[in-house]
Order: C-alpha cells, then sequence, then structure tokens
C-alpha cells in the first residue's frame, strides 16, 4: 500500500454498530454485558461521538466512511427528493451510485492496499474494485439478494408477540415491512396414508399432517428484490406423539414420494441448515433453509414453525468467487436475523438467530482474514438499531410502560449487547500491536415516552397541506410538504412541476412555516415538540446544504420522536442518547482517556487515514483527532529521527 512505512498503525480493524449510542454503550459497559467493548474502552480512548442530522443510517454511514457531511456526500435520507418532480416523489436512499465523496475502502485500493467489507453499511452496489465485499445493502429486509424472507407457519390458537407502545414508521426504519400479513396461517389436516409413499412414523395418537409453502420474493422490499416472481415450494409435515402425552414432535419432508426426511423436531429444536433448490424468474437459485418448531400443544390445537431468511449460496461478493469460498469453508451466510420478525416470534427464537448472526459474521471476516492479504477490515452489524426500534423504546421508566415490559425490553437490550459484544471479542483477535482498532456507530437511540409527531399531520393541521375529497394532496392549494425526514419543500412556482407559491413570496412563507413549527403545541401533553427549525440557508449550520436540503429544516426534541431521526444528534435522554459510539485503540492510539475535545462522524476516515500514513479521501471535511493520537506529530517525529 503506497503510505508511509513508517506510520503508526499497518491496519485497521473497523467494526460498526448501527444505532448504538455513546450513552447507551456506556451503561452497558457499567452493567457488565460488554466485557469487550470494555476492554477496548480501557486500553484506547473514547467518547460521545457528534453525527449526522437527520440523524439516520443512510448519511451516518456514509458520512463515516467517506469524512464528508450529507450535503456534501448527497445521501441525505432513506427517501431523498426528486428534484423535478412531484415534492411526493422521491429516490431510495441505499445506493452508492448518490454518493458524491470517496469511501475509505476505495481510497485504500487507490493507495495499493486491500480492504475486505464483510456487511458494511451503505456500501452497496459495490465500489470495491480490488478488495473484498461480501453483501453490504442495508437493514433488514432492505437487500437485494434473498432468496426468501421469513416464513411464520401458524396454525390453532396463536397470538403476536409485541412490545405495545407506538411503533416508528417505514421512513424511519425499513428493516420490517409493515404493511404485509406477518405470518402463515396453515391447516392442520388429517393423515391421508394413501398419498404418502413410504413415510413410516410410530405415533400414540394419530397423525397429522401439515402443508408448509415457501413463496420466493415473500417479505422483501419490491424495490430491491432480486426479481420479480417466484414458485411456490411446498414442504410436508407430519405431526406424530412420541410419547404418551399427546403431540410432541414434527417429521419435515420434501414430498410425500419420499421417506427421506429433512428435519425431525420437538419443540425448541432447530434443524440443521440445508440446501434446497427454488426457482425466481424462470432461474433455478440455491438458497439454505432451516426450520424451528416454536409451539406444538399436545391435542395439536396450537402449531408454530419458523423458517428465517433464506439466503442464496452465490451472488453476494465482490468477487464472485468469494461466495463460493464462504459457501465451502464457513456454509450459510446470513443477513437478517428475523429482525422483522421481532414482535411476532418469541424473542428466544429471535436471539437465537442473532447469535448465529453473529457468529456467521465474525466466522467470514475471520475466514478471509486469515486467508487474504488485507489492510482494512471493516464488519458491520445492524443488532442495536433493531434493539433501539423494538426493546429500547420501552427500556425507561420514562416510558410510563408497566414493569414487566421494562424488563422484556431491559432483557431485549442486554442480549443484544451481548451478542454484538462477542462478535467483537472474536473479531478484535485478528489485531497484532501494529493494527488500529475502531468501534463505532452511525447515530444513536433514545426509549419513547410521548407520542411520535407527525409532521405531515402538522403541515395540514396548520393549512400547508390541503387534501382533495379523495383524501389526496390537492397541489392547487398546498403550499409546503415534508420530504424524507427533517425536510420541508414549499411548493414553489418554477421550480416545482405544480407550484403555487410565487419566488416573491418564498422567505415569507419559509419564516411561515417556521413561526407555525414553533408555535405549534401537542394537544396531549400542551407542550412544544419541535427543538429547532431553520430556513434553507441556515442549515448550513447543521451541514446541510444543497438542492435536496429543504426549504425549511427541523428538528424534534426527543420525548416527541421515535428511537432517532428527527431528533438532533447532540441529545442525551434517558438510558440512551444520539451521540455515536466512538472507541479508538491499539496502534498510535493514548491508552485509557477519555477525550475532552469533541469528536465528529467525518473526523473517523481522516483519523484512520493519518494513522495509516494514507492520503485524505477526496472531499474530505473532517479532520484528525489529534487528542486521540499518542504523537499526533508522527510524521515529523520521523523526519526528525532521520536528521538525526
Amino acid at each position: 500500500m503506497k503510505r508511509s512505512k513508517l506510520s503508526p498503525a499497518k491496519r485497521a480493524i473497523i467494526i460498526g454498530m448501527d444505532g448504538a449510542s455513546m450513552e447507551l454503550v456506556n451503561n452497558m459497559i457499567t452493567w457488565g454485558h460488554t466485557p469487550n467493548m470494555a476492554r477496548l474502552r480501557e486500553v484506547g480512548v473514547h467518547r460521545p461521538m457528534i453525527g449526522v442530522f437527520p440523524t439516520l443510517t443512510p448519511p451516518g454511514w456514509t458520512a463515516l466512511s467517506t469524512g464528508s457531511w450529507p450535503g456534501t456526500h448527497g445521501v441525505m435520507d432513506f427517501n431523498i427528493r426528486d428534484i423535478g418532480k412531484n415534492l411526493d416523489k422521491t429516490v431510495w436512499g441505499i445506493n452508492t451510485g448518490l454518493c458524491q465523496s470517496e469511501y475509505i475502502w476505495n481510497l485504500v485500493e487507490r493507495s495499493g492496499g486491500k480492504p475486505i467489507l464483510v456487511k458494511w453499511e451503505m456500501s452497496w452496489p459495490p465500489t470495491v474494485m480490488k478488495g473484498i465485499q461480501v453483501e453490504g445493502t442495508g437493514p433488514g429486509v432492505s437487500n437485494h439478494h434473498q432468496i426468501a424472507g421469513y416464513h411464520l407457519f401458524v396454525a390453532g390458537k396463536w397470538a403476536s408477540r409485541p412490545i405495545g407502545g407506538q411503533r416508528d414508521p417505514e421512513t424511519l426504519d425499513p428493516s420490517a415491512l409493515q404493511k404485509i400479513k406477518h405470518i402463515d396461517s396453515v391447516n392442520i389436516k388429517t393423515f391421508e396414508s394413501e398419498r404418502w409413499q413410504g413415510a413410516a412414523i410410530e405415533s400414540n395418537k394419530p397423525i397429522k399432517e401439515v402443508e408448509l409453502t415457501i413463496q420466493p420474493l415473500a417479505r422483501g422490499r419490491t424495490d430491491m428484490n432480486r426479481g420479480k416472481s417466484g414458485i411456490p415450494k411446498a414442504f410436508y409435515g407430519l405431526i406424530y406423539a412420541s410419547g404418551e402425552n399427546g403431540y410432541d414432535r414434527i417429521k419435515i419432508y420434501k414430498n410425500r414420494a419420499t421417506d427421506e426426511v429433512i428435519a425431525d423436531l420437538g419443540v425448541g429444536d432447530w434443524s440443521e441448515w440445508w440446501i434446497d433448490d427454488f426457482e425466481i424468474d424462470a432461474e433455478e437459485i440455491q438458497g439454505y433453509v432451516r426450520m424451528k418448531l416454536i409451539t406444538l400443544t399436545s391435542n395439536a390445537d396450537a402449531f408454530e414453525l419458523f423458517v428465517p431468511q433464506i439466503w442464496p449460496r452465490i451472488g453476494y461478493t465482490v468477487p464472485a468467487e468469494i461466495a463460493a469460498d464462504i459457501d465451502q469453508n464457513v456454509g450459510s451466510f446470513l443477513q437478517n436475523p428475523a429482525r422483522d420478525a421481532l414482535g411476532q416470534v418469541d424473542d428466544d427464537t429471535y436471539f437465537e438467530l442473532l447469535d448465529y448472526h453473529h457468529n456467521r459474521l465474525a466466522d467470514v471476516a475471520t475466514h478471509l482474514a486469515e486467508n487474504n492479504d488485507w489492510d482494512v477490515l471493516m464488519v458491520e452489524t445492524h443488532a442495536p438499531d433493531y434493539a433501539s426500534h423494538f426493546f429500547l423504546s420501552q427500556a425507561d421508566e420514562i416510558s410510563g410502560a408497566s414493569a414487566e415490559t421494562i424488563h422484556r425490553c431491559r432483557e431485549g437490550l442486554r442480549r443484544t449487547y451481548e451478542s454484538v459484544d462477542q462478535m467483537i471479542g472474536r473479531i478484535v483477535e485478528l489485531a497484532d500491536e501494529d493494527t488500529v482498532v475502531l468501534i463505532c456507530a452511525d447515530h444513536g437511540g433514545t426509549p419513547n415516552q410521548y407520542r411520535a409527531v407527525d409532521i405531515e399531520k402538522v403541515l395540514e393541521e396548520t393549512g400547508f397541506i390541503v387534501r382533495d375529497y379523495e383524501q389526496s394532496i390537492d397541489w392547487t392549494r398546498t403550499r409546503a410538504v415534508n420530504v424524507g425526514l427533517v425536510h420541508i419543500f414549499i411548493n414553489l412556482v418554477g421550480r416545482e412541476p405544480n407550484g403555487i407559491v410565487p419566488a416573491e413570496d418564498y422567505e415569507t412563507t419559509q419564516l411561515e412555516i417556521i413561526d407555525a413549527l414553533h408555535a405549534y403545541t401537542d394537544k396531549a401533553t400542551g407542550k412544544h415538540p419541535f427543538s429547532l427549525a431553520v430556513t434553507h440557508a441556515d442549515a448550513e449550520m447543521l451541514n446541510l446544504h444543497g438542492t435536496l436540503v429543504g426549504d425549511v429544516v427541523y428538528a424534534l426534541r426527543p420525548e416527541f420522536d421515535g428511537a432517532h431521526g428527527k431528533q438532533l444528534p447532540s441529545v442525551s435522554f434517558g438510558i440512551g442518547g444520539q451521540h455515536s459510539t466512538f472507541i479508538l485503540s491499539g496502534a498510535g492510539v493514548r491508552k485509557g482517556i477519555t477525550l475532552e475535545r469533541q469528536v465528529r462522524v467525518v473526523d473517523v476516515a481522516p483519523t484512520l487515514c493519518y494513522l495509516l500514513g494514507l492520503p485524505m479521501p477526496t472531499n474530505v471535511e473532517g479532520g484528525v483527532v489529534y487528542e486521540a493520537l499518542e504523537d499526533p506529530n508522527w510524521h515529523l517525529t520521523r523526519l526528525l529521527e532521520f536528521e538525526d
């Protein structure tokens, strides 16, 4: 790699945790749940890090990976304004093609080095040319590769397992689809032996039969799915009683014409993974399948069987042959640990998959690092953010939740961070004395207190959005609309296709919107929920500039937001906050120091480049965190050594 051979660090390991606030990480360390993060904090430096605004995945990870603010890199949101079209039309933000700045992995390649990316968020479509990349799309269902999302087959007495309270919308949390059927209802029938060949089962009660049909492309984002249509694939289960206490097991078959048993499961049992064939858009694809029998009552009046995400054997890596290498030497990959099934399946099932997911990330990272040259290894988990949207919401007494719910949520947080920490412990074993290790996050998360404010309803109540009799936006009377999370655009004549606000009224309308937001009172609490509302020009102080930024930009107080998004990145609230995690240790880094001066998310890339002796990324705006370094002037020190 073309860098100074005398640089303090020769390699870097970067482990990202989406949605992990420094506030909550510090609490987890204090409570004794994360010994590996505790050790890294003790031997390195740490500080709550200021992230981007909005406090959201696409702008956050892109800023961290490039060293430039959203106004420069251009990846503003999950839903970004589509300039020239109606204001209700947006561009999907999970797309590296939108980024106008250089990623650190491309800088490493440009300098002659080799990066390895394992599920690094916001890195797809791949821009890696010489290195290695495994997946890297988005959270949960937001991926381009899965054959099918989860299936939850239920019959008889069944009920979901929600936390309760409000749910963050898909615009903020696209890791789970909300407007779909979340279960797969099945019928348990009497066993008809004449339809079967070779299925021999000893049972103390009459055998029952159930058909389990997997639908390729189910529970995936339609705009990210790998195809348009899939052929349903049926499996067949025979429910039987192995003892005197009623029904307690199920045998799974590929068809009724075989005696080959794929799985024989008791309640709580997982099958092994097996490889099966599926058809999508007339193309045959092989993927990994696994099943768990969650519930089966003794009289079979309640049945629940779970199939997690079905991931393909190939097609999700760069170079392409890396997937075959993983398939042969590691095994099945799993991108989504059933985050979208949280609240449907029991918590134990989710955490069993989460542990598997984290172990597999560590397995893949270790295998690739031990068998390939590398200079920078980047691994990301989205699990803390999953926990923020589901468990953190009511894990604090300020939520007003019952003691039972608070306990369940605290346990969910504990198990999440313990699982992440175990993964971190395995990956950092790859570090030697010349390696710098960074544990980081894109944004944080906070518990809920009050009902989240719906900006669209606020704009309706204040008269800026007007609807017709069909409840569609009436563009002939609508003066401003919300786009993405924190942007409000004026329906301006000459700029918008159906603009009605004259150019001479632009600034007056901006101030009118700002006044309306500041004056707005939440009816349930009598409080003012907006902490900030500024003009397009003033949004530069939030590092937002350019045509993709709203005419008005606003922020909410944390008690009126969901887990994250519309809160300012400097917020601390309850047991959480919006400060991103920053723990740096290893080669060239001071030991056991709590940093006093500010660290920003755009400082990550330039600091790592400085330690590695690399040039700075194109369009970099951040600076080196000199306070974190053993020798802030190491390059000058080396020159003086040569002079001596």
